[in-house]
């Protein structure tokens, strides 16, 4: 099994763009189980404690191996999420690993 994590910190100047960047992007990732079949676990979440210093939002998803999350990674309706992270992220950490 592969856990894949995400933290995107949005790029709105006050927290109130902030917020609503968060929730479209949440909506948009959370659509994304119901299409892309390799999705074994996903899990979006904002960030509600130390909204100065801590990440926007964050993804937790789980794929059975590499290849799994490499089509997920090039789905297309997974690119269309991508691009509209592109538009509104100030930064993005990401890491996977074997559980």
């Amino acid at each position: 099994m592969i856990r894949h994590i995400v933290l995107w910190t949005f790029n709105g100047e006050t927290d109130a763009e902030r917020l609503e960047q968060g929730a479209r992007a949440a909506a948009a990732l959370q659509a994304l189980p119901a299409m892309i079949p390799e999705i074994q676990s996903f899990t979006v979440a904002s960030n509600t404690v130390d909204i100065d210093r801590n990440s926007d939002l964050a993804l937790v998803a789980e794929f059975t191996d590499a290849a799994a999350l490499k089509a997920y990674g090039d789905h297309p309706e997974h690119l269309k999420v991508v691009a509209l992270m592109k538009q509104i992220v100030a930064s993005r950490a990401a890491i996977d690993f074997e559980v």
